[in-house]
C-alpha cells in the first residue's frame, strides 16, 4: 500500500521529492516506527510521515502561514508549530564561520530538549539567493540529531547552500546514504 500511495503523491505533487527519495525515507521512518519524528517543513506529503510514525510522536516545523493553516486543516492530529527564519540563502558564506546564531532558541522547550529519532529537513523553501535559506534548519537538526544519536534526512542537496551547510554542520563523514537530492546522515 505505500509504494501505491508514495507513487500517487508524486504524481499528484510534482515538483517535490521523487519516488526513491520518499521510499528512502519512509523505509529508514518504518525501521524505526513509533518514534520521535521531528519534520522541517509540511506540505502534501505530511499525512505520509504521520501515517508512517504511527503511535509516535510527530511534530512539524512551518515557517508559511498558508502551508501551516493547509496541513492543520488536510491532516488530522497534525502537531504544526509556526516559526520564523531570519537567514537567507547568500548569507552561507558569512554565517558558516558562527554556527550557533542559527540555533533554533525560539523553538519551544519539548522540542529543544526531546530525543529525536529522525529529522526531515525540508524547509524552508530555499529555491533562490534571496530567499530563507535552511542554514537555521539543518544546524538545529544537527545539535538535536548528535546529542540523541538520531537520523537526519536533508532534501535538495543538488543546491549548494544545502549541500555545504549539511556537510559542513551534520558532517560528510557521518552520511549514510545519498539518493537522488535526498542525503541521509546517521549519529547512532
Amino acid at each position: 500500500m505505500s509504494r501505491e500511495r508514495i507513487r500517487a503523491l508524486v504524481e499528484s505533487n510534482p515538483g517535490q521529492a521523487s519516488e526513491a527519495e520518499y521510499t528512502l525515507v519512509y523505509d529508514v521512518l518504518m525501521e524505526r516506527a513509533p518514534c520521535n519524528l521531528l519534520v522541517f517543513g509540511v506540505g502534501r506529503d505530511s499525512s505520509l510521515w504521520m501515517d508512517a510514525n504511527d503511535g509516535g510522536r510527530t511534530v512539524f516545523v512551518e515557517d508559511v502561514r498558508r502551508w501551516a493553516d493547509y496541513a492543520r486543516e488536510h491532516v488530522e492530529g497534525i502537531t504544526v508549530i509556526d516559526v520564523r527564519y531570519w537567514t537567507l540563502r547568500i548569507m552561507w558564506h558569512v554565517l558558516r564561520f558562527v554556527p550557533s546564531v542559527l540555533y533554533m532558541r525560539s523553538l519551544p522547550t519539548h522540542v529543544l530538549e526531546a530525543e529525536w529519532d529522525v529529522i526531515l529537513v525540508d524547509a524552508p523553501r530555499g529555491t533562490r539567493w534571496y530567499r530563507r535559506g535552511r542554514m537555521m534548519s539543518i544546524y538545529t537538526a544537527s545539535v538535536l540529531a548528535k546529542r540523541s544519536r538520531g537520523i537526519v534526512f536533508v532534501h535538495d542537496c543538488h543546491r549548494f547552500t544545502e549541500a555545504e551547510c549539511s556537510d559542513a554542520f551534520l558532517g560528510a563523514d557521518h552520511m549514510a546514504r545519498e539518493v537522488e537530492t535526498m542525503r541521509c546522515y546517521a549519529f547512532g
